[in-house]
C-alpha cells in the first residue's frame, strides 16, 4: 500500500484541483459564449413572428407558460422550470436567457441534458439578487438595464467572490452574466433585455483567471453525477457488458473459426450472398445495432473469375469494441478512482485473476502528475469480480486480428494507430463518446470518483443496490472496507464529506462562537475555540476541517455530521457497536444494518446531540408540551410517565445550557458582542 502522506502531497492535490478547475471553467465558457451560427433563427426573430409568445419549448410547453415542462423521465419527477408568481418582472429576462440553454435551442457549446437547463434556472436567483435587487433595478425596464455599467457588474462579481457563506455564487453569477453579455452583443435576445456594454469590460482574461483560481480555492469544484445521469451511465454500461458482450463473443468465435484474420483487411469473399455469414455477423438487440457486416458486389471480380461478393466487418467490430471499452471505463471509474495519467498507463494485462479466483489490478501511481520518475510506483488493488470477468471477455474480443496493438486497456479500437504512450487526448475521445451515447454532459474521471464518494456519504437507501452491484459486496460495511484499501477513493470521499458537511459544520461553529450552545460535542468545540481561536476563523477553519476528515478516513474511522428533525445536530465519529447502540437505536431491530445515527429518531439525552440557539423555540415548545401531557393525562402508566419526565429533563437541561452559554466564547475571547 502506498503511503498516503507521500501519495497525496500538497503539490499533487493542488495539481488535481487545478485540472478539475480548468475543465469546469472550460464547460462554463463553452455553454455561455461563442459565435452564433448565421443559420440560427434567433429568439428575437421568433418573437417578432409570434408576438403572443406561442413558441414551443418542448412537446409539453410553450414559451409564454408559467411552468416549462421539459421532459418526463421514467421513475422520477418530470423536469420543470418555474417562473416567478409574484416578482413577474424577472420572468421576461429569465425566459430569454434560459431559452438558449435548452438542448434543442442552445447556440453555445453542446448542451444535451435538460438537467443543465434546470441547473441554470436554479442559479438565476443569484444573478437577480446581485445585479438587480442589490441595485434596486428592474430587468423589464430598458432604462434600468441601461443604467447598468461594467463597474456595477464587476462589483457584483467581487461581492459574490467574497461571500464565504456561498462559495459557488461567484462562478454561478459569472455564468449568467457572461451568457447575458454574449446574447446581447449578438442581438439574440429581445432588445428590451439587452445590455449595451463591451463584454470584454467584464468577460476578460483577468476575470477568467480569477474565477479559475476561486474554483481551486473551494473543495466543491466538481459536481457528482446526478441520480438521473448515473442511471443513464449505468444503463449504457450494463447493456454493453451484460447483454451485448456475450453476443460479441459469439461473433468473435465464429470469425475465428472461418479463419478470416489471416490478412489485414480480413474481408469475406463469396460467389453469392452468404446467409450464414450475415446471420452470425449482424446482431441487433432492443433496436440497437451491436455488430454488422457490409456486403459489396463487384462485377469486375466476376469477369476476372473472382468471387464478386465481399463482406467487410472489421470496422463495425471495432465500433462494438469501443462501446465495450466505454462501458468498462464507466464501471472502473466508479469503483477504482484513478487519475487520468494512471488510467492511461493501464494495460489489459494489469487486470488479472489470482489462484483464489479473485481479480486484481496493477495501478501505476504517481506522487505528482509531473513526477519525473516516469515508471511511478505500482500498487495492487482488488477489482470487483463482475468487472474482472468483463475485462477477460474484452481481452478475448481484442485477441482477434490486430486489435490488441500495444495492449492499452482504453485505447481506441477504430484507430489503426499503435500507441507508444496514452495521453489525455485519448481519454477525452472516450468521454466524448460516452457523452454522445448517454446524453450525460461533462463526463470526466473526476466526476466518477466524486459520485461514488457522494453516494457513500449520503448513505441513501436507494443507492445501496448500486453500491453492491459496483463492488460485489453484500453489505455497506464491506463496501467501506473495500474503499479504505483505495487511497484515491479515501481522499475523494474525504473531500466529498468536507463539501457535504461544511455548511452544517460552519453553522455549528458560528452558533457556538457567536451565540449559544448545549451538548458535550458542542462544549468540546467551544473549549477548542477558546484555547486555539486562530483555527476557527476564515480559510484556516476550512483547512482544519479537511485535514481532520482526511485523517479520520485514512485511519479507517467514520465521521457523521447531520441535522436532525428537531433542528439539532448529531456529531458522531467512530463505529457504533450493535451491543452498545445509541439512544436513537434503542428498541429497534439493528441486526441487519450497518449502524449509523438515526437522525429521524434523535434523542436529546444523547451525548452526541448538539443544540444551538436556533433550536431554542423548539426546545421551549417541547417543554410546554411535556408539561401539558403530565398535567392533563390521568392514569398514565409509570413507564410512559418516566419516559416523558426523562425527555422533559433533557429539554430543560439544554434550555438551561443555552442560557448559561450565551456569548460564552465571545466573552472568553473578549470579542465584541453584537445582539443578533
Amino acid at each position: 500500500m502506498i503511503d498516503l502522506d507521500e501519495y497525496f502531497t500538497i503539490e499533487s492535490l493542488q495539481k488535481d484541483q487545478s485540472n478539475i478547475a480548468d475543465e469546469e471553467f472550460k464547460h462554463i465558457l463553452e455553454t455561455t459564449g461563442g459565435e452564433m451560427a448565421s443559420s440560427v433563427i434567433s429568439l428575437s426573430v421568433k418573437l417578432s413572428e409570434y408576438p403572443d409568445e406561442d413558441i414551443p419549448i418542448s412537446e409539453y410547453s410553450l414559451y409564454k407558460d408559467n411552468i416549462w415542462l421539459l421532459e418526463y423521465t421514467t421513475g422520477k419527477n418530470p423536469t420543470k422550470i418555474y417562473f416567478y408568481n409574484e416578482d413577474k418582472k424577472y420572468n421576461g429576462l429569465k425566459r430569454a436567457l434560459l431559452y438558449y440553454l435548452i438542448p434543442d435551442f442552445c447556440i453555445f457549446g453542446n448542451i444535451k441534458s435538460y438537467s443543465t437547463t434546470k441547473s441554470y434556472a436554479q442559479i438565476f436567483n443569484t444573478f437577480i439578487s446581485y445585479v438587480f435587487k442589490h441595485n434596486h433595478l428592474s430587468p423589464d425596464d430598458p432604462s434600468d438595464i441601461n443604467c447598468i455599467t461594467p463597474a456595477m457588474l464587476n462589483e457584483a462579481l467581487d461581492r459574490a467572490k467574497n461571500n464565504n457563506d456561498a462559495v459557488r455564487h461567484y462562478s454561478s453569477l459569472f455564468r449568467i452574466i457572461r451568457l447575458w453579455l454574449s446574447l446581447s452583443s449578438q442581438g439574440a435576445i429581445p432588445k428590451i433585455y439587452r445590455i449595451n456594454i463591451d463584454p470584454t469590460s467584464v468577460d476578460n482574461k483577468k476575470r477568467h483567471k480569477d474565477v479559475v483560481n476561486h474554483f481551486q480555492g473551494t473543495l466543491s469544484t466538481w459536481l457528482p453525477f446526478s441520480q438521473d445521469e448515473l442511471s443513464k451511465l449505468i444503463e449504457y454500461s450494463l447493456f454493453w457488458l451484460e447483454i451485448a458482450l456475450p453476443q460479441l463473443i459469439k461473433v468473435r468465435n465464429y470469425l475465428s473459426e472461418i479463419a478470416l484474420t489471416k490478412n489485414s483487411k480480413a474481408n469475406f469473399y463469396c460467389s453469392k450472398p452468404d446467409k450464414e455469414f450475415e446471420k452470425n455477423t449482424n446482431i441487433t438487440i432492443n433496436k440497437i445495432n451491436i455488430m454488422s457486416s457490409i456486403s459489396n458486389y463487384n462485377k469486375n471480380n466476376l469477369k476476372n473469375h473472382q468471387k464478386p461478393y465481399c463482406y467487410t466487418w472489421k470496422n463495425q467490430y471495432a465500433v462494438a469494441l469501443d462501446h465495450v471499452r466505454n462501458a468498462l471505463f464507466i464501471l472502473i471509474g466508479l469503483t477504482i478512482g484513478m487519475r487520468a495519467r494512471e488510467i492511461g498507463q493501464t494495460k489489459l494485462a494489469d487486470i488479472y485473476k489470482d489462484n483464489n479466483d479473485e481479480y486484481w489490478i496493477n495501478i501505476t501511481r504517481f506522487k505528482t502528475t509531473n513526477d519525473p520518475n516516469y515508471l511511478g510506483e505500482t500498487e495492487l488493488m482488488p477489482v470487483p469480480y463482475f468487472i474482472g470477468d468483463c475485462v477477460d471477455s474484452f481481452r478475448h474480443l481484442k485477441s482477434l486480428s490486430d486489435f490488441n496493438k500495444n495492449g492499452y486497456l482504453f485505447q481506441s479500437n477504430k484507430s489503426r494507430k499503435i500507441l507508444n504512450n496514452f495521453t489525455n487526448s485519448q481519454i477525452t475521445l472516450i468521454t466524448n463518446e460516452i457523452r454522445q451515447f448517454t446524453g450525460v454532459e461533462r463526463v470526466h474521471n473526476h466526476r466518477f470518483r466524486k459520485t461514488v464518494a457522494e453516494i457513500l456519504i449520503n448513505q441513501s437507501e436507494r443507492n445501496i443496490d448500486l453500491i453492491r452491484m459496483l463492488f460485489g459486496h453484500e453489505s455497506y460495511a464491506m463496501t467501506l472496507k473495500y474503499i479504505s484499501r483505495n487511497p484515491f477513493m479515501v481522499s475523494t470521499i474525504a473531500e466529498a464529506i468536507e463539501v457535504n458537511f461544511t455548511e452544517d459544520f460552519h453553522e455549528i461553529v458560528r452558533s457556538i462562537r457567536d451565540e449559544s450552545y448545549s451538548g458535550r460535542s458542542a462544549e468540546r468545540i467551544a473549549n477548542a475555540m477558546i484555547t486555539i481561536p486562530e483555527k476557527f476563523v476564515g480559510k484556516q477553519l476550512k483547512l482544519q476541517i479537511m485535514n481532520y476528515v482526511s485523517h479520520m478516513l485514512s485511519s479507517g474511522e467514520m465521521l457523521f455530521i447531520h441535522r436532525s428533525a428537531l433542528g439539532t445536530y448529531c456529531i458522531h465519529s467512530g463505529k457504533i457497536e450493535k451491543d452498545a447502540p445509541l439512544p436513537c437505536h434503542v428498541e429497534k431491530d439493528n441486526s441487519d444494518q450497518f449502524l449509523i445515527p438515526d437522525v429521524n429518531n434523535c434523542q436529546l439525552d444523547c451525548q452526541y446531540c448538539v443544540v444551538l440557539e436556533k433550536s431554542r423555540k423548539a426546545i421551549s415548545d417541547n417543554i410546554n408540551f411535556y408539561h401539558r401531557v403530565l398535567e392533563s393525562t390521568d392514569n398514565i402508566g409509570k413507564k410512559a410517565e418516566a419516559m416523558i419526565r426523562n425527555k422533559l429533563a433533557a429539554n430543560e437541561k439544554h434550555l438551561e445550557n443555552l442560557d448559561m452559554n450565551h456569548y460564552k466564547v465571545k466573552k472568553a475571547r473578549k470579542m465584541d458582542i453584537v445582539q443578533l
